[in-house]
């Protein structure tokens, strides 16, 4: 059975639910950390990202510690050094994959989704 899992009280930019659980495995929808009131460094992004990266988890019954995959977008490549620091202080060693892109919203540095276990 598809459980479908929304964070109450976290934004979505579209029609789409924050996390889908199937078969023991929790899948993420792209989490980014941007503050529509100001601008935001990478590093305030990033974090934010994954914090809500976290609730998400929580609400879907799984934790960071059960994260299986993890795509990492990137506004700018400069970002990765930086992007691999932070990385470390959320995520143990899950498998990754690092993309460069550019976002319909120019103030977004980041955007973070996961896949992992119940």
């Amino acid at each position: 059975m598809i459980r479908k899992v929304d964070v109450q009280g976290m934004a979505k930019g579209g029609p789409y639910s924050h996390a889908v659980v199937y078969g023991g495995v929790v899948f993420l929808s792209g989490m980014t950390g941007q503050d529509p009131s100001r601008e935001t460094s990478f590093a305030e992004q990033f974090r934010n990202a994954c914090e809500k990266v976290r609730r998400a988890l929580s609400e879907a019954g799984s934790s960071m510690e059960k994260v299986l995959k993890v795509t990492v977008y990137l506004s700018d490549p400069s970002f990765f050094s930086e992007m691999n620091a932070i990385f470390r202080e959320y995520f143990g060693a899950p498998a990754r994959t690092t993309v460069v892109c550019s976002f319909p919203d120019p103030r977004v540095k980041v955007e973070v989704d996961v896949v992992a276990a119940l």
